[in-house]
């Protein structure tokens, strides 16, 4: 057996120490969860379901829960149609003021969304549009286009572009290609941004919190308020369990099924 060099048993036990400090507050969150004590304690004295079933069971987070799932998947739908469509254009035409263009679209990855949150709040008092579901589909499609862009910008440059040509030169209408050549090519670039818009629209509380109204609270922001109102409570720590479980599950399924690391 060869035996590890004092450099690289080192570095070996420094990515360790970072991936329990990363790892440890969720592990603890994970655990804390099951015990069935109405107050926090780890580790757990027994394992319980009875704060997940309290989860299902609660009328308020079922809403939200709906709220956040019908926004996420329109805001989604925006997002990848606009997004792809703009990736498309930045990687195969040269016009002027691209690279603003690129800018601006993924200015919102560099800027505070409180930055974002504010101005689309002045923007929606004005155009009546504060606490309504297409303004919140709007918002959420602001903050999820940029990453859309990014990934359909990668997916796109790793696609021939002879393989459009060949296709035109043999008399493929523009359409024709998109539908039979670049489409199925750019169906991983796709789910992937589908993915990451899903997850970000649904996991935002900055702008939500900002622009929500009463009907349309979401689910991470019905968790702030509750936080905020009532401390941490254990049906708060069972539904973040299960989110992160949620997360862990598709950042995996998708890196070993599609590479989101390459795309991004």
């Amino acid at each position: 057996m060869k035996r590890l060099s004092p450099g690289r048993a080192l570095q070996l036990l420094w990515t360790a120490l970072a991936y329990l400090f990363l790892l440890a507050p969720i592990l603890v969150l994970i655990l804390a969860s099951f015990d069935p004590s109405k107050f926090f304690r780890f580790p757990p004295r027994s394992l319980s379901l009875v704060w997940y079933e309290g989860a299902l069971a609660s009328g308020e987070y079922r809403s939200a829960l709906t709220a956040s799932a019908i926004i996420a998947l329109l805001a989604g739908i925006i997002s990848i149609t606009t997004g792809s469509l703009a990736a498309f254009a930045l990687v195969r035409f040269d016009f002027p003021g691209k690279r603003l263009i690129e800018a601006v679209l993924l200015a919102p990855l560099v800027l505070p969304l409180i930055v974002w949150a504010i101005a689309l709040l002045q923007i929606y008092a004005v155009l009546g549009m504060s606490g309504t579901l297409l303004g919140l589909v709007l918002a959420h499609a602001v903050i999820t286009v940029p990453y859309t862009v990014r990934i359909m910008v990668s997916t796109f440059e790793r696609i021939d572009p002879s393989l459009e040509a060949a296709a035109s030169s043999l008399g493929a209408p523009p359409l024709a290609v998109a539908r039979r050549i670049v489409l199925p090519l750019a169906i991983p670039g796709l789910v992937t941004s589908a993915a990451f818009s899903l997850l970000i629209s649904f996991n935002d509380v900055i702008v939500s919190s900002l622009i929500a109204g009463a009907r349309w609270i979401t689910f991470p922001v019905r968790l702030f308020s509750q936080l905020r109102s009532e401390g941490v409570d254990p049906i708060t720590l069972a539904i973040g369990a299960t989110i992160i479980a949620v997360i862990l599950l598709a950042a995996i399924i998708g890196e070993y099924t599609l590479k989101w690391s390459r795309h991004l």
